[in-house]
């Protein structure tokens, strides 16, 4: 039986690796700020992939805390290579097989009924309602991420980021309102686009 750690994907060489890898291997150190992040911001999408496999919300905490569980065993021998998969698409193996272990072990009266099951979608089917859960899972992600780099950084770092990556306002004006150099301003939206790119791994649509 093949284990989560062994759902890892190998790149040619460390060299390799992507700037959001870098929270990957921070996670592999056990950093423990970047795991209380990581909790912090993943743990919507991990409850959605939890809740639309129909795990009775009696037990969601439990299953949520041993997905956790197996993923802080397995990312040390996890390693990244986005070309074959994806940091995310591992997160999602190891949360469905810990919903299935959890409703492998239900007792009987705990099952779902059979008009239940019949209601659900087949695996290729997606409802409109479980597209639109997961966006607001994803969204959550994004806006939780937003406000754990906002939190470790400078107020005036941040407004200038937001100023130019959110409002859309032009460098130059930036620069003038907060008595900068225009070289001040890129740098303060790198440092900031970097930290969120290393939180929403995976996430092709983090600001950027």
């Amino acid at each position: 039986m093949q284990t989560d750690d062994q759902l890892s994907v190998k790149p040619a060489n460390k060299g390799n690796f992507t700037t959001r890898s870098s929270f990957i291997v921070n996670l592999q150190e056990f950093s423990p700020q970047n795991w209380n992040n990581f909790v912090l911001a993943y743990t919507p999408m991990i409850r959605f992939w939890i809740r639309r496999k129909n795990v009775p919300r009696s037990l969601e905490d439990d299953v949520l805390q041993d997905i956790f569980r197996s993923i802080c065993i397995s990312i040390r021998r996890f390693e990244l290579n986005e070309s074959r998969g994806t940091f995310r698409g591992w997160l999602r193996t190891i949360a469905e097989r810990r919903v299935a272990d959890c409703l492998r072990n239900l007792p009987t009266e705990q099952e779902l009924p059979p008009h239940d099951l019949a209601s659900l979608p087949a695996p290729c089917e997606r409802s409109d309602q479980e597209i639109a859960a997961e966006q607001a899972a994803n969204e959550e992600v994004k806006a939780r991420a937003m406000e754990l780099v906002r939190q470790s950084t400078t107020d005036r770092t941040w407004q200038m980021f937001w100023r130019s990556t959110i409002d859309g306002v032009p460098t130059s004006e930036i620069a003038e309102q907060f008595g900068v150099s225009k070289a001040a301003v890129r740098v303060a939206k790198q440092r900031i686009t970097k930290r969120l790119k290393e939180l929403m791994i995976g996430d092709e649509n983090s600001p950027g």
